[in-house]
């Protein structure tokens, strides 16, 4: 019997544990690109070939994303969450002993990838409405601040270490502080409703991954507006999460200033994800997702045209970041609507596989088009223009996503 079983946790202590592990884990996952320029120089790669890595780690992440759902539908998301820490962790220790670019990028790409099934949006999305009946838009908005808030911390705080200590020493440390930090908070705080005597929501342990449900699902049109959406989402995040510390090198700022630009990415992305579920729960879900995408893309071609001067680097920056994981919370939001709480886990797996394609080709297109063309000026564009094509997708989706809900419901 678990030794939380006759406790019971208030639901705003596990908000406060789950946005404690989203912001530690994921805000030194998701500072890759301050490592870009020194993994560049120390093993004499191009811009494409440093962030091999971390696009390799946005494609596994991706195709573990529905295992670790049929994980998560069946037992909660808090085995997920504790096992991926652990993978993270060895991530960072495999890629401070890697000696070439192969030994980084299959020891950094498999397993802080695997890792990121069990950390991203999905584990965090079913632990909070599994906790919160009402206001679930603004709880999760709240727990998903984490992850942006720990890129604003750990982005300039890795550049620190690495200028201190060097980029393989700074791997070090970094899994250190998963180890000592996180793993103890995943293991002893992170539970389940059930767990504590409070009452789960019911979760689907039947059949197989693919069952009726979830093959009636897959061939629903809502699923394939929301894949085609989230292709563009996740190229256009990755694209400038993983080289805004380069682009900031074109304007000729420092690589310390690219950290901090790379931070208030990760503030904005806080306030706006506060913000946005909020509003996901006042103006509906669809409205906020179609706002989000237009001011994503706003900021990149702010960031491809207007950038005069360093303060202006960093405005724009922010602008980008504000709707980043407002665009993803919202989206596992509205999935959790569309298909039910049975198989929550596993459509949210399933739409973000394809989030992680786009987020794979984005970082390599961009190191691509900066080696073509000397400059991040195209790259941004077309991000832009991706994401003014989601946004019209994530508008066409609520009419769609009616009426498959009244036709589930009704049968």
């Amino acid at each position: 019997m678990s030794p939380f079983a006759e406790k019971r946790f208030n639901v705003w202590f596990i908000l406060v544990i789950a946005t404690t592990v989203a912001f530690i884990a994921n805000g030194i996952r998701l500072s890759y690109g301050v490592f870009t320029i020194p993994l560049e120089e120390a093993f004499s790669l191009t811009r494409s070939q440093a962030v091999l890595p971390y696009a390799l780690s946005m494609i596994v992440g991706g195709v573990a994303q529905p295992f670790a759902g049929i994980l998560m539908d069946a037992r909660g998301p808090r085995r997920a969450i504790v096992i991926s820490v652990v993978l993270l962790a060895l991530g960072f220790i495999a890629a401070a002993l890697a000696q070439n670019l192969w030994q980084l990028t299959l020891g950094y790409g498999l397993l802080t990838g695997v890792a990121s099934s069990g950390l991203a949006v999905t584990a965090f999305s079913l632990l909070i409405t599994r906790w919160f009946k009402q206001q679930r838009g603004r709880a999760l908005g709240l727990a998903i601040a984490g992850i942006p808030l720990g890129i604003l911390v750990f982005s300039p705080l890795t550049a620190i270490l690495i200028s201190s200590f060097g980029w393989q020493d700074t791997f070090l440390i970094l899994a250190a502080v998963i180890l000592l930090v996180v793993f103890p908070i995943s293991w002893f705080f992170v539970r389940e409703p059930d767990e504590t005597g409070n009452v789960a929501t019911k979760m689907s342990t039947k059949g197989l991954f693919f069952n009726k449900e979830v093959w009636q699902a897959i061939k629903a049109k809502p699923y394939w507006i929301l894949i085609v959406k989230y292709f563009g989402c996740g190229f256009s995040a990755v694209l400038i999460s993983g080289h805004l510390p380069a682009i900031a090198l074109e304007h000729g700022f420092s690589a310390q200033q690219g950290a901090t630009a790379l931070g208030l990415l990760g503030a904005g992305g806080a306030v706006g994800v506060v913000l946005g579920g909020w509003a996901s729960d006042h103006i509906g879900r669809y409205k906020t997702l179609v706002i989000s995408y237009l001011t994503r893309a706003l900021g990149l071609f702010l960031l491809a045209f207007f950038v005069q001067d360093l303060a202006s680097f960093y405005v724009f920056s922010l602008i980008a970041g504000i709707p980043v994981l407002l665009s993803v919370s919202v989206t596992h939001l509205i999935i959790y609507d569309i298909f039910g709480a049975g198989i929550a886990g596993r459509m949210m797996g399933l739409t973000f596989l394809v989030h992680q394609v786009g987020a794979m080709i984005g970082p390599y297109f961009g190191g691509w088009i900066f080696e073509l063309n000397g400059s991040y000026m195209l790259a941004l564009v077309i991000g832009g223009v991706t994401l003014l094509i989601s946004a019209f997708w994530g508008w066409r989706l609520q009419n769609v996503a009616q009426r498959y809900i009244s036709t589930r419901v009704s049968s």
